[in-house]
């Protein structure tokens, strides 16, 4: 395949109403009491509100939510099943903090473990099931950094538990791993939103009952997630997300002052975000869009893209571009393929850019269509390069 086409073949435009060019560098419309605070619309990726979202803040709990991503990787290869079972070791029994109370040598599943550590925290549920996934918690937390890197996201874990004050998050990487855990495993919400947890450890007449830390779930429409976390050196730490309107955000606040704080701020993102911004679909501006393949069965191929969704802010009407700039395709082409850039602007400014992907597989022509195509590309450069 050839480089992009230096020119853009196609501008489309549509009205919506929006107040303000959503941008990390925009004027904030208020105020966040925390050391940081994100915003981020599931659907399109889209940043909302950022405050500090890139400075490195010491994560407490929030570390757990790598650790049950990793966990569900590990559940997906097929290399544990949720209905497996391990036993407890003393160190994990020995652990201090927020604790799912289990004990030494009694047998308790992976799907437990996970239950204890999205609902109550459980310090000794996550060296617990890093012990039986991985064999020590050492090489649990190199999993857990290997997958941040493979994400591209600025996290850095050195425990499974967030114990440490040496894990370091930023708001905006943290909201980033959250989509990304959602998507690959939206199934996960379901532990995420329990209000309460029962476990009975081996040596208690009954269960010990606790409650979500996260106070949301009850108080919040639509909230179902995900995570609290808490030292003294990092503050309230709140990792929020709803769903209303069959639309889901993501909100963090780190270095709140109090629960009680952590919370109203979230819940402050979290109606700025439902209430100032629609999300709109904008794949029917692709319908029967095509680009040229060169040397071919065919002479052209559809398109289409992954995230066709865009936050547009309400309010004062402006209009909304789309740019695409495609790629000289020369056959075979396959299914998924990129063939291009669609760029979206919002007003002047670029909101957005994704992948444009071929929509079929085009094989390769037969010798006249490939001999008569070598040479119109011929001419083609022989003329840009004069």
């Amino acid at each position: 395949m050839k480089p992009f086409q230096l020119g853009l073949i196609l501008i489309l435009a549509f009205i919506f109403s929006f107040s303000v060019i959503i941008s990390a560098e925009s004027v904030q419309p208020f105020e966040v009491e925390a050391t940081s605070a994100f915003l981020l619309d599931f659907e399109s990726g889209q940043v909302l509100y950022s405050h500090n979202g890139q400075s490195p803040h010491v994560p407490a709990s929030l570390v757990k939510i790598m650790t049950m991503y990793v966990a569900l990787d590990q559940v997906a290869a097929g290399r544990i099943a949720l209905t497996d079972t391990t036993t407890v070791s003393e160190r994990a029994w020995r652990m201090t903090g927020s604790k799912m109370f289990l004990e030494p040598n009694e047998a308790v599943s992976i799907e437990q473990l996970l239950t204890g550590i999205a609902v109550v925290s459980g310090n000794d549920a996550c060296v617990a099931l890093a012990e039986a996934l991985a064999g020590s918690e050492a090489v649990y937390v190199q999993w857990m950094n290997e997958k941040a890197q493979s994400l591209g996201l600025n996290l850095h874990f050195v425990d499974v538990h967030g114990l440490s004050e040496e894990n370091s998050i930023t708001a905006e990487a943290i909201a980033y791993l959250v989509r990304s855990y959602l998507r690959d495993y939206p199934e996960a919400i379901k532990y995420h939103q329990q209000e309460s947890f029962s476990y009975q450890p081996r040596s208690s007449k009954q269960p010990i009952v606790q409650m979500n830390r996260n106070g949301l779930l009850r108080t919040f429409e639509g909230a179902d997630g995900l995570k609290t976390g808490h030292l003294q050196v990092a503050g309230y730490n709140l990792v929020g997300t709803a769903v209303q309107n069959n639309r889901r955000l993501i909100s963090v606040v780190l270095g709140g002052t109090s629960e009680a704080s952590r919370e109203r701020e979230t819940a402050k993102l979290l109606n700025y975000g439902y209430r100032s911004f629609d999300l709109v679909n904008i794949s029917r501006l692709l319908e029967d869009k095509t680009t040229k393949v060169y040397k071919g069965k065919q002479r052209t191929v559809g398109m289409y893209i992954n995230e066709p969704a865009i936050s547009v802010p309400k309010g004062v009407q402006k209009s909304v571009s789309v740019a695409i700039q495609t790629k000289n395709l020369e056959a075979p082409v396959q299914k998924g393929t990129q063939v291009g850039v669609l760029s979206i602007f919002l007003g002047e400014e670029l909101a957005k850019q994704v992948p444009l992907l071929a929509t079929e597989e085009v094989p390769r022509g037969g010798l006249w269509r490939v001999m008569w195509d070598s040479l119109t590309l011929f001419f083609q450069d022989l003329i840009k390069k004069r």
